[in-house]
This record gives structure tokens, C-alpha cells and sequence, in this order.
């Protein structure tokens, strides 16, 4: 392996363990705080932890594309099995890109669409009906977004457990 090898396997495992350890954060630490955080104050807090997960992750996923697929093309021949549909490796590689788009795309939803609309502001002067939809609205996009934590969270697990396993060619 020459320096560059090395320093693309570096990055592509630190992007994974920053992207996992930040998911793993979200669900197993940040979620049971909300519960010790006041009312009036979880808004602002979930508002800034959004906004730096947000990045974090698109940062990490972006250095996991980049490392992966340099890693790919300056890998020295014979060091992997060829990259076609017809080899365990190829499939398995094929998923862990598909999965890696998946999570980009979950990653840029919920940045774009999910979380803004959870911090959006109530107009002035609704009445009591107006105001208690608007509560609703709000808890059925808090559900949104854990549920799409979740699922981001077991298909990053899934994605890396796929690619760990193309070391020993593949596993699909």
C-alpha cells in the first residue's frame, strides 16, 4: 500500500465512524435529553443540533463518496476482484453505493424539508383551532423526523456492515 492508499483508507474510516458516531448521538444521546430540556427551550436547542448534524453529516458522507471512489480508482490491479454484477464483490459494492445515495438522500431531506418545517413559525393572532392544527402539524413532523433518524441510522449501519465486507470480497 503507498501513502495515498493509506491516507484514502484513513479518510474513508474516518468519515464512517463521524457519520455513525453523529447518528448514534442523535437517537441514543440527544433524543432522551430532549426529554430533560424545558418546554420553551427544546425549539431553539433542536434547531442548532439540526443545523450541526446537518452539516457534520453532509461533510462525512461527502468524504466517504470522495475516499471511496479515489481509493477505487487508484487501487493497484489485483488488490480486489473485479467490479462487475457477476462477482459478490461488484453486487456487494453496487449496494453500498445505492446506500450511500440513500443516505445522502435522507441526509439533504431532512435538512431541506423535514427540519425547517419543524421550527417554522405560527402567524400571529390564530384562533384556538388554527393553533391547536398547528400543534398537531408540529408533532406529526417531530414523529417524521425521528422515524427518518431511525431509518437513517440502520441504513448507515447496514451500508457500512456491506462495505467492511468487501475486504473479504463481498457478502451479496
Amino acid at each position: 500500500m503507498d501513502v495515498l492508499e493509506v491516507a484514502l483508507a484513513f479518510a474513508h474510516a474516518l468519515g464512517w465512524a463521524t457519520y455513525i458516531g453523529g447518528a448514534i448521538a442523535m437517537e441514543v444521546l440527544w433524543r432522551p435529553a430532549q426529554a430533560h430540556i424545558p418546554a420553551s427551550q427544546v425549539n431553539v436547542v433542536c434547531q442548532r443540533m439540526g443545523r450541526r448534524y446537518r452539516w457534520i453529516a453532509l461533510a462525512a458522507l461527502g468524504v466517504i463518496g470522495a475516499s471511496g471512489a479515489v481509493g477505487l480508482l487508484v487501487a493497484q490491479p489485483g488488490t480486489h476482484p473485479p467490479v462487475a454484477l457477476t462477482s459478490s464483490y461488484g453486487r456487494t459494492l453496487l449496494a453500498v453505493v445505492a446506500g450511500w445515495g440513500v443516505l445522502v438522500a435522507l441526509v439533504a431531506t431532512m435538512a431541506v424539508v423535514a427540519h425547517p418545517a419543524l421550527h417554522a413559525r405560527s402567524a400571529a393572532g390564530l384562533d384556538r383551532e388554527q393553533r391547536d392544527a398547528a400543534r398537531l402539524a408540529r408533532r406529526r413532523g417531530i414523529r417524521r423526523m425521528d422515524l427518518m433518524l431511525r431509518c437513517e441510522l440502520v441504513v448507515a449501519l447496514v451500508v457500512a456492515l456491506l462495505g467492511a465486507s468487501l475486504a473479504s470480497g463481498g457478502i451479496l
